[in-house]
C-alpha cells in the first residue's frame, strides 16, 4: 500500500488498540507508533518515506558530486604510477562508469540515510542514552541498505522491535509503548500482505514471500481497499473515545 496509507491506517490501529485494551496513550506511544507504521519501506530506495528523508534533488546533486570527487581520485591515483596520462584518463572514466551504474541516485540515498542513522546512533551511545534507544536506533540504521520487503517485512522484526521497545518501555516508564508502537508495525505487514507480491513473513529462514490477496499497489481495488480500512478504523476510533467519554 501507499506510504500515507500506512502512516493513517498504522496510527489509527495504534489509537484503536489502546482504547480495545484500556491501555494509556501517550504523544511518545504515539509518534512512536506512527514512526513504525511506514519504517519498513525506508528499504525502498525509491519510496515516498525515504523521498521525504532525504530528497531526491538533494541527492543527485551528492551522487554527482561524489562521482566527480571519485574521478579526480582515480585521476590522481593513476598519475602516481608514472604512466601516459591519456591513458589515465581512459581509464579514469571507464572506472567510473562503472561505479556510477552500480551506485545509482537511489543507492545513494540509501547510503546516506544510513551513514546518517549510524552517526546519530553513535552519538547516542557516546552520550549514554539509553540502551534500547540506541540498539533500537542501529537497527533502524540498517533497513535503507536492506532488500525491500526482506528482513523489514518479517516476523522476526516485530519480534525484534517489540522486544526492545519493551526494554525502553521499563527502563524509562513508558507505560504500554511496546505493544502500541509494534501494532502499528504489524498493520504495515498486514496491509502488505494483501497485495500481489505479499511479504517474506519467515525471513531469513525462508526468503517465500506468501500473499493473501491479489491486490496491486495504485490500482483502483487497492485504493478502495484502503479507504474502506481507514474509514472503518475510523469509525472504531470515534466509537471507542464517545465510549470512553461516556457519551
Amino acid at each position: 500500500m501507499k506510504s500515507k496509507a500506512h502512516l493513517i491506517i498504522g496510527t489509527l490501529s495504534a489509537v484503536e488498540i489502546s482504547l480495545l485494551m484500556g491501555l494509556s496513550l501517550n504523544p511518545i506511544t504515539v509518534t512512536t507508533a506512527a514512526f513504525l507504521s511506514v519504517a519498513p519501506d525506508i528499504d525502498e530506495p525509491n519510496s515516498k518515506v525515504l523521498d521525504k528523508l532525504v530528497s531526491k534533488k538533494t541527492t543527485k546533486k551528492i551522487h554527482s558530486t561524489l562521482i566527480f570527487t571519485m574521478l579526480i581520485a582515480c585521476f590522481y591515483l593513476y598519475t602516481k604510477t608514472e604512466q601516459s596520462v591519456y591513458i589515465g584518463v581512459v581509464l579514469s572514466l571507464i572506472a567510473i562508469s562503472f561505479i556510477e551504474k552500480k551506485v545509482t541516485v537511489n543507492h545513494t540515498r540509501s547510503i546516506i540515510l544510513t551513514l546518517v542513522m549510524l552517526l546519530i546512533s553513535t552519538t547516542l551511545l557516546i552520550y549514554n542514552v539509553n540502551a534500547g534507544i540506541v540498539v533500537l536506533s542501529f537497527l533502524i540504521a540498517l533497513f535503507p541498505i536492506t532488500n525491500h520487503r526482506s528482513l523489514t517485512h518479517s516476523a522476526l522484526i516485530v519480534v525484534l522491535i517489540f522486544s526492545i521497545l519493551k526494554y525502553i518501555e521499563y527502563s524509562l516508564h513508558i507505560k504500554d509503548l511496546a505493544i502500541i508502537a509494534s501494532t502499528a508495525l504489524i498493520s504495515h505487514l498486514l496491509c502488505d500482505i494483501i497485495t500481489k507480491r505479499g511479504i517474506p513473513i519467515f525471513y531469513p529462514f525462508s526468503k517465500k514471500y506468501f500473499s493473501l490477496a491479489n491486490l496491486r499497489v495504485g490500482s483502483f481495488l487497492c485504493n478502495l481497499v484502503e479507504y474502506l480500512v481507514i474509514i472503518v478504523l475510523s469509525i472504531l476510533v470515534l466509537v471507542g473515545f464517545l465510549k470512553k467519554l461516556n457519551i
